[in-house]
């Protein structure tokens, strides 16, 4: 058995380069750009257990100071969730009717906003056309059909663009995220979906230092779950939306498919005053024989550092 170790984690940028891969959306015919830090997680989980290290990283990813952000774009920048509170929807003005209407139609199409543009799209100065019409060309969603004795539909996203996650470095997290992009995430990776080539770099400088500070204006970048000592506190003041995360349990040692524990979260682009720890959520069926986690930890960007940090670089 390997000693892994513990030093400090700084963040880094794991930048990942599909082609095709189906990130599923609920549905078989669906699919996605973009998944969540629980998914690549228990991906992580499986790759594990392929290198025989899954109670290392299991403990790893319990420590206090590691941390898994959700997937976004990365176009020559990170990009983050757009903000659920910001910027304001325009009030209907029947002088400007036609004019806001189209502005609060593409402010809905976006999903992530990047980090140089982040100030200006909270106070209203970002053009939201360009923003909306940039995301959407960074993949291509189609509908793969295969026929014979078992036809089936699939979504199939193709990719333009990269997708990164933030996460604190060690030598564990990157021989499985080095390990991972062979085997591939999401689904199908059976027909050859999913597999990546990864990228490892630093963040842009001045970034570290707004992550999961002290500030009392927090962007959600993992969707996650605060522990319930937690709840109370981190809901105040806070501006949210929740997600539902279900599905089915798999294992080796299990017989059959059985549904995992329902499990509601705050969405990542949801904004806090009160910053919380999160939790690692088992949902493993009932009786089940091992545990089944979900990640909920919580990563937060402090987004009054970004209007106020000229020093950020991009």
């Amino acid at each position: 058995m390997r000693n892994w170790g513990h030093e400090y984690m700084a963040f880094k940028i794991y930048k990942m380069s599909f082609h095709r891969a189906h990130f599923g959306k609920g549905y078989l015919n669906s699919s996605g750009m973009l998944f969540d830090a629980s998914r690549l997680y228990s991906a992580l989980c499986l790759e594990a257990i392929k290198n025989d290290c899954l109670d290392e990283f299991i403990n790893l990813s319990f420590k206090d100071d590691f941390y898994l952000s959700d997937a976004f774009p990365y176009v020559g920048e990170p990009y983050f969730p757009k903000p659920i509170c910001y910027p304001s929807l325009k009030k209907f003005d029947l002088r400007t009717l036609k004019e806001d209407n189209d502005t609060n139609k593409f402010l809905n199409m976006i999903t992530s906003v990047p980090l140089s543009m982040m100030s200006d799209f909270i106070s209203g100065k970002a053009d939201p056309r360009m923003l909306a019409e940039d995301e959407q060309s960074f993949f291509k969603n189609s509908i793969v059909v295969r026929k014979g004795e078992d036809p089936y539909e699939v979504g199939v996203t193709s990719f333009n663009q990269d997708v990164y996650v933030l996460a604190t470095q060690s030598d564990l997290f990157d021989e499985l995220m080095t390990s991972i992009q062979y085997s591939g995430l999401g689904g199908k990776r059976s027909s050859g979906y999913g597999t990546f080539e990864l990228e490892i770099v630093d963040l842009p400088e001045g970034l570290e230092g707004l992550l999961n500070n002290g500030g009392n204006e927090q962007l959600l970048l993992t969707t996650s779950l605060p522990e319930d000592t937690e709840l109370v506190h981190a809901m105040t003041g806070a501006r949210y939306q929740l997600v539902k995360r279900s599905g089915f349990a798999y294992s080796e040692t299990a017989s059959q498919l059985l549904r995992k524990q329902d499990l509601y979260k705050f969405k990542a682009g949801s904004v806090f005053v009160n910053k919380f720890k999160g939790q690692i959520s088992d949902v493993s069926p009932y009786n089940y024989p091992h545990p089944v986690y979900n990640f909920s930890k919580g990563l937060f960007l402090d987004l009054k550092g970004v209007r106020d940090n000229e020093k950020l670089s991009y």
